[in-house]
């Protein structure tokens, strides 16, 4: 990650510009920091930041699409979009509501026929935004199929998510 960042849902853990050494600057946004709404960020002005990174927050709002048009609002031409959510069947386990984490309003999957009817395909999504799409993941590691059912997050090392980098086309860079 390079120059300005924006670490939208942060609460009181954002990302430390120490451990980016091209990261000049970070700044937190969260209600919990007294910002209004994460999917709309009307405190921040457009083409405002180098990065926006979010790390386990579009789950939690009601309007995902609205929530990245915004974040790709606030980013400079050729900025980039760094985003971890949870996967529908990994982290979820099939199951809605969630019985890890109530606030979920959606969930998430690469899947073609998800498995779970709040699911929002993250691909379909990707492609309906102003974005070049630069890298997707499915982050699985130590993810145990015999402890399905439980939030395996909260006690291994595993990962149940979709990692995703999204940039914003930059005019004066068309390659």
């Amino acid at each position: 990650m390079v120059g300005k960042l924006l670490d939208v849902g942060c609460g009181n853990d954002p990302i430390k510009a120490e451990d980016w050494p091209k990261v000049t600057g970070v700044v937190p946004y969260d209600v919990i920091l007294g910002h209004k709404d994460a999917g709309f960020l009307p405190e921040i002005g457009n083409e405002s930041f180098d990065v926006v990174y979010s790390s386990h927050c579009l789950e939690h709002l009601a309007n995902p699409r609205a929530a990245l048009t915004n974040w790709v609002r606030v980013l400079r031409p050729g900025g980039f979009v760094v985003c971890t959510i949870p996967e529908e069947y990994l982290y979820e386990n099939g199951l809605w509501p969630s019985r890890f984490n109530s606030d979920h309003k959606v969930s998430w999957t690469m899947r073609a026929l998800p498995i779970i009817p709040m699911s929002i395909n993250l691909l379909h999504l990707l492609w309906k935004l102003p974005v070049d799409v630069e890298h997707v993941s499915l982050l699985s590691a130590n993810w145990n199929p015999d402890k399905r059912g439980t939030d395996q997050t909260m006690f291994s090392d595993a990962e149940c998510a979709i990692e995703f980098v999204a940039r914003k086309p930059d005019p004066s860079r068309p390659w």
